[in-house]
């Protein structure tokens, strides 16, 4: 269940990162015109305000009011950290393109069934996509879909955004992902979708997605170009 405060910092949150307020000075609204605009208590919205100080979007200054942090997407081709949405909204100004390479029914291995915390033999679907933005080869990636979570994918679907067809389609709630990112090299097949050499470094995320109720929907390898990528992470010191 989420909380009303929590739905309000979302939408600050997206506010902030569409640029809402940048004719505001980058000063949000003051407390009170936020009580009165969300219809809710001056506890609610301090609540709200504290997820997104907490979170690094915006920073109290003393006798001035809270203003927002310089995380504008539009123009920084860097993925969110702080807020995984797929690759389709984070690079919402620019075009993707997919390039699907496979796309196949297969049956949950030991290891896999681990990571996802399902039984092995579970019906999965595998992805395969080449990912391609403002037509640079931006991202290989392999990703499984547990068809429990996820009974129904098509070839029309995985070209657009998937994560948009989950939430919007299928009306499930995206709760959390877990993700490592590491440096490695490129193997001759990545190295050759991606326009690079073999042995050329690579930022290859790993990443599990999880619903608001905490089963693990997705478990995906993203094979990033070394020379497009880069990663937002917006930190406070508590």
């Amino acid at each position: 269940m989420t909380h009303k405060y929590q739905s309000i910092s979302l939408e600050i949150e997206q506010k902030i990162m569409n640029g809402h307020y940048n004719n505001t000075g980058n000063k949000l609204p003051t407390e009170e015109d936020l009580v009165n605009e969300y219809g809710v208590s001056r506890n609610t919205i301090r609540k709200a305000i504290d997820t997104l100080v907490k979170k690094g979007f915006i920073m109290p200054v003393q006798g001035s009011g809270m203003f927002i942090r310089d995380v504008s997407m539009k123009n920084s081709n860097a993925i969110n950290l702080e807020n995984f949405r797929g690759l389709t909204a984070d690079y919402q100004y620019s075009k993707i393109e997919t390039k699907l390479l496979e796309f196949q029914e297969v049956k949950a291995t030991k290891k896999i069934a681990e990571i996802m915390q399902c039984n092995v033999g579970d019906d999965l679907y595998f992805i395969n996509r080449l990912r391609i933005i403002d037509g640079k080869k931006w991202v290989v990636e392999y990703s499984y879909y547990n068809k429990q979570y996820i009974p129904f994918l098509n070839k029309e679907i995985i070209n657009n955004s998937i994560y948009n067809y989950i939430q919007q389609a299928l009306k499930k709630q995206i709760g959390y992902v877990d993700r490592i990112i590491e440096a490695g090299p490129l193997n001759e097949k990545d190295a050759k979708l991606l326009g690079l050499e073999v042995g050329d470094p690579a930022l290859i995320s790993t990443n599990k997605s999880m619903f608001k109720s905490g089963e693990i929907f997705d478990y995906s390898i993203d094979v990033h170009n070394y020379k497009y990528t880069k990663f937002l992470k917006l930190s406070n010191l508590l």
